[in-house]
């Protein structure tokens, strides 16, 4: 997921990074914000997110968007076909957590809907990723060029390094971890090479 302050102005990042556009995908209605997606092998996908004008966004994600000055990677998503394993593995961690239904009207006039899994009550901020369902509903990336292809996820924190380790493992999720400042980075191997986000 990459944040921008602008949709017009996230869209233009990712297309001189790759040389191709992202569709709008459509509005997030209650958390004043719009994407717009680039597809990825495999079922991945790029989304750019940021404010939707046409929401009020005081308190919502919309409005963190806005200050973002550079487009920048903020989160990673996990698709899940349930969470009824995830959830034990969460809580053996000692981590809660919460699940929103979520549903968008598309630019063709359909709909699409999912359940998100945040996690809660853990210290890493937005390097934990969070989870998605899509259910019965199509997947976005039936309809989106291919780009590239995800490469590498990287994590870095500060400290705590082997308690995320230990979870990223088991959850299954090949995440490399390494000391430095709070950042993640996703690497895409792309037409013009490796793209580093």
């Amino acid at each position: 997921m990459l944040g921008a302050s602008d949709l017009s102005l996230g869209k233009t990042w990712i297309e001189n990074q790759f040389e191709l556009p992202a569709m709008d995908g459509g509005r997030h209605p209650g958390q004043g914000t719009r994407n717009a997606l680039l597809g990825l092998a495999e079922d991945c996908y790029l989304e750019v997110i940021a404010p939707d004008p046409a929401q009020v966004l005081a308190g919502t994600l919309g409005a963190q968007l806005l200050r973002y000055k550079t487009p920048r990677l903020r989160t990673f998503a996990v698709r899940c076909s349930s969470f009824e394993d995830l959830v034990p593995r969460l809580a053996g961690f000692g981590f809660g957590h919460r699940i929103l239904e979520m549903s968008r009207e598309t630019v063709g006039g359909g709909e699409l809907s999912w359940r998100l899994l945040f996690v809660s009550d853990h210290p890493y901020g937005a390097r934990m990723p969070f989870f998605i369902d899509w259910g019965q509903s199509p997947h976005p990336c039936r309809d989106l060029a291919v780009a590239g292809s995800l490469r590498q996820i990287t994590v870095q924190l500060p400290d705590q390094l082997a308690s995320f380790e230990r979870l990223m493992r088991q959850l299954d999720l090949p995440v490399v971890v390494r000391q430095a400042p709070p950042a993640l980075l996703a690497t895409v191997a792309g037409k013009q090479g490796l793209i580093d986000l």
